[in-house]
């Protein structure tokens, strides 16, 4: 299984990031039921940074809109 934060559209107006876990084959599995937030663990800067700059690759990929039903779908800009 394979994650990755994505901004979630769940059509109350507001966009956020989540996790998103994946089967092998691509699709969907689940999403945190809350937005994620960035933490640096161990006290360790650099591990904040790195948490950062995924947080970051995920304005760079398609918004997916939540169409509830755990099903969902990329938005085009």
């Amino acid at each position: 299984m394979s994650w990755n934060y994505r901004v979630i559209d769940r059509h109350d107006g507001e966009l956020a990031i989540f996790s998103v876990y994946y089967y092998e084959d691509g699709r969907i599995r689940g999403v945190s039921a809350d937005p994620s937030s960035p933490r640096g663990y161990e006290g360790d800067i650099e591990n904040l940074k790195a948490e950062l700059k995924r947080y970051a690759s995920a304005l760079d990929k398609p918004i997916l809109v939540d169409n509830g039903d755990d099903e969902y779908t990329e938005k085009t800009r």
